[in-house]
């Protein structure tokens, strides 16, 4: 199972670069706009910066998600975990590692057609700059898509979502 997931592997990594370029970006318009306006160089571009801004922080979220799943880099208490008996551990953490994908898939089918029904009917987001709202709804089932399939790791891989372990362990 873990030959068929390391494309969508490399597609995570490829996104969570392209959400840590994004984030950059963003910090450089932020400064790039801060200073034109300073020096009275600002125009109509630089409310666009805040838009693209808006915008990509979603991007940013959905695009490095499944990667900090594979990485068990979110947040979570171990201390159930930890209290558990070493042979009951395993199989709980992969139930638990079912119960997000259930819960991932349930946010793909809903965000799915929040996104197709903005297609259907041309709804726009009215910022500085008029952009379709499936535009900036249809990260979402990708980014839940591929958490989903990113907790099939802790399922079928050797590693468990949980250590065990309570505390801090970095």
């Amino acid at each position: 199972m873990t030959a068929l997931l390391r494309p969508i592997d490399r597609l995570c990594d490829a996104l969570a670069a392209l959400a840590g370029i994004y984030l950059s970006a963003i910090m450089l318009g932020i400064v790039i706009s801060a200073l034109a306006r300073t020096f009275h160089l600002s125009g109509s571009w630089s409310s666009h910066v805040f838009t693209f801004a808006e915008f990509g922080l979603l991007y940013i979220v959905m695009a490095a998600s499944p990667w900090l799943v594979r990485q068990r880099g979110h947040v979570f208490i171990e201390i159930v975990t930890a209290a558990l008996p070493s042979t009951v551990r395993g199989s709980f953490s992969r139930l638990v590692a079912v119960l997000c994908i259930v819960i991932c898939l349930v946010l793909v089918w809903y965000t799915w057609g929040a996104a197709a029904k903005a297609y259907r009917f041309g709804d726009a987001e009215m910022r500085s700059l008029d952009l379709p709202k499936w535009l900036l709804l249809g990260a979402m089932p990708i980014g839940f898509g591929l958490m989903a399939l990113q907790f099939l790791h802790f399922i079928f891989g050797p590693q468990t979502l949980h250590t065990g372990q309570a505390g801090v362990h970095e």
